[in-house]
């Protein structure tokens, strides 16, 4: 496909644009999806650092990456991806603010704050903008190195409202998810996944963690529980949901990264999971992100 791009492309160099030929049926040459049939999007969220930190290189923001945008047909694999997070102000250390606080919590401007009305209204608004065919939520982990999740969900009891299945976000005037506060599908996956009914990841678990471990950065496991009922849980929640109802999304899982994990760490081990992730698939045999 891209040597006929090339072809085309030569082809129509010289030509007029009231004379040039229309490009081969399925064929776009603005170099989204590498020169694939359609776009192909992949997106990776964060939170805290060093999440938000590692994932810069794939933010379209220049205010979040004024060094460039690198997520267009990533490494050739015929992906374009897309990375979102929250920035904390003013020195970038969120645990040296109070709860609740902006500093904490994020900024207004940014996407993710760590709070469960605004992951809930980013998730849902920048799922629909970018309709990704592999979903990869991270999120910052106490003393553990990558952990890749296993499942998410099936917290709480399953008496009474699913909001109180999850721990407080101190960000009043809604601390909790909830139902009149979030997005209908979010009070869905959180009423629907509860009292031990999970959904499994759709990463290829297994084989990430082989591939982290060859780096030889840091301690590497795969969870076999949740990333619990805080706000990590709450983005690894929608994620699996997502791509439960959305069945062009072929791949989605969450990631938690220890906090003592150093940001350039972070992103070489990024890195090699979505190398590990994408190069499971033909972009060409997958729906469109368009």
């Amino acid at each position: 496909m891209k040597r006929l791009a090339i072809l085309w492309l030569a082809f129509t160099a010289a030509a007029t644009a009231a004379e040039r030929p229309a490009p081969p049926a399925g064929l776009t040459v603005d170099g989204a999806g590498g020169g694939t049939a359609c776009p192909k999007h992949v997106v990776v969220t964060g939170y805290w650092p060093p999440t938000n930190e590692m994932l810069r290189p794939w933010s379209t923001d220049p205010a979040q990456n004024p060094d460039g945008w690198q997520g267009r047909d990533w490494r050739g694999l015929g992906f374009d991806v897309y990375a979102y997070f929250p920035e904390f102000p003013p020195d970038g250390v969120p645990f040296n603010d109070p709860r609740g606080s902006a500093g904490f919590i994020g900024s207004a401007e940014s996407d993710f704050r760590v709070d469960y009305q605004d992951t809930s209204a980013d998730f849902w608004r920048i799922m629909t903008d970018r309709r990704p065919l592999i979903l990869i939520t991270t999120s910052r982990g106490g003393d553990i190195g990558w952990e890749v999740e296993a499942f998410e969900g099936g917290h709480g009891s399953g008496d009474g409202d699913p909001a109180e299945d999850w721990i407080s976000d101190d960000h009043p005037p809604e601390t909790l998810p909830v139902r009149d506060s979030i997005d209908p599908r979010s009070w869905d996956a959180i009423s629907r996944f509860r009292a031990g009914e999970r959904l499994a990841s759709r990463l290829p678990t297994a084989e990430i963690a082989v591939a982290a471990r060859m780096l030889d950065l840091t301690d590497v496991a795969i969870d076999e529980q949740t990333s619990g009922n805080y706000l990590s849980g709450f983005m690894g929640l929608h994620g699996l949901y997502y791509a439960l109802t959305h069945e062009e999304t072929v791949a989605a899982g969450h990631i938690h990264v220890g906090r003592d994990v150093p940001a350039g760490d972070a992103r070489r081990l990024m890195e090699v999971t979505l190398e590990t992730v994408l190069g499971r698939y033909d972009p060409d045999a997958l729906g469109c992100s368009d």
